[in-house]
C-alpha cells in the first residue's frame, strides 16, 4: 500500500465531507429523528437511556459490590465520565459498520459519495453524546465540582474519538459488504472491549505487571482523558508518550480504512 497515495485518499475523504457538509447535516438530522419518531417519549429517550444505564451500574457496583476508588472522586461521577465517551465510540462504530449495507438505495446511486455515510452516523451520534455530557455536567454541579475553563480540553478527546471511530468505521463498513458476519461479531468484540477498559472498574485493581496492557488500548486513552478533563479538581493533560501512541494507531487506521474503502467501493452497488 502506497502511504502517500493513501494519505491523499484520507484528505480526499474529508474534502468530500466538506463539499457535502450540508447533505451530511441533513442526513444526520434525519437519522436522529428516525430513532425517536413514533415514540411517546420522543427526544426524552436520549436522556432516559444513559440515565438508566448509569443507575443500573451504580447500584450493582457501588451499592452491591461496594466498589471504591483510590481517589476521593464519587464513583458515580467517575463512572459517568468514563461511560460518556464509550457510548459514543460503541454506538457510532455499530452504526457506521452497517452504514453501507443499510443504505442500498443511496449506495446504488452512482453520483452519491458513499464515503460520507460513516460521517453521517458520526454526526448523528453527537446529539445523544452532547445530551449525556449535560447529564455529566449536572452531576458535577450537584457534587460541587468546579467548572474550570480548561475543561474544554474534553473537545480534544471528542475529536480523538471521532477520528478513531472513523478509521475503524471506514474499514469495517467496506468489509461488511462482503463479510456480513462482521455485524454479528462486532457487538461481541465491543462487549469484550468494554470490560477490558477501566470504565466500570478502576485501573488500580490491575496488577502492575499487567498495567502496560492498558497502554495498548486506544479507548483507554480517551476514557481516561475525559476523566482527567472533567471530574478532578484540576485538569490533567495527557502524556506525550500516550498521545503519540494513540495518534500513531489512529492514523494507521485512518490510512488503512481509507485505502480499503476506496479499493472496494466499486463493488458496493452490486453487493449492498
Amino acid at each position: 500500500m502506497n502511504i502517500r497515495f493513501t494519505r491523499f485518499l484520507v484528505v480526499g475523504f474529508f474534502y468530500q465531507a466538506y463539499l457535502h457538509r450540508y447533505m451530511i447535516r441533513a442526513l444526520a438530522i434525519r437519522d436522529v429523528q428516525s430513532r425517536y419518531v413514533g415514540t411517546m417519549g420522543g427526544l426524552l429517550w436520549a436522556i432516559i437511556h444513559p440515565v438508566a444505564i448509569v443507575t443500573v451500574f451504580y447500584y450493582v457496583f457501588a451499592v452491591g459490590f461496594k466498589l471504591t476508588l483510590p481517589s476521593e472522586v464519587p464513583f458515580i461521577l467517575w463512572f459517568i465520565a468514563g461511560l460518556v465517551p464509550w457510548l459514543l465510540f460503541n454506538d457510532t462504530l455499530l452504526a457506521i459498520a452497517n452504514s453501507i449495507t443499510s443504505n442500498p438505495h443511496l449506495v446504488k446511486k452512482t453520483v452519491f459519495p458513499t464515503e460520507v455515510l460513516p460521517l453521517v452516523h458520526a454526526a448523528a451520534s453527537l446529539f445523544p453524546h452532547i445530551v449525556f455530557l449535560f447529564v455529566l455536567l449536572g452531576f458535577m454541579f450537584f457534587l460541587n465540582v468546579s467548572l474550570l475553563g480548561a475543561r474544554v480540553l474534553v473537545i480534544y478527546y471528542l475529536v480523538c474519538t471521532i477520528a478513531l471511530v472513523c478509521g475503524l468505521g471506514w474499514l469495517l463498513s467496506s468489509l461488511q459488504v462482503f463479510y456480513r458476519d462482521i455485524s454479528q461479531a462486532l457487538p461481541v468484540v465491543l462487549n469484550i472491549w468494554f470490560w477490558s477498559t477501566p470504565i466500570v472498574w478502576p485501573q488500580a485493581m490491575v496488577s502492575e505487571a499487567y498495567l502496560g496492557i492498558l497502554f495498548w488500548n486506544p479507548v483507554y486513552y480517551i476514557v481516561e482523558g475525559y476523566r482527567d478533563a472533567m471530574i478532578y479538581d484540576s485538569v490533567m493533560w495527557p502524556s506525550a508518550v500516550q498521545t503519540t501512541y494513540f495518534w500513531t494507531i489512529t492514523t494507521i487506521l485512518l490510512l488503512l480504512g481509507a485505502y480499503v474503502f476506496r479499493r472496494l467501493k466499486p463493488e458496493f452497488s452490486d453487493l449492498a
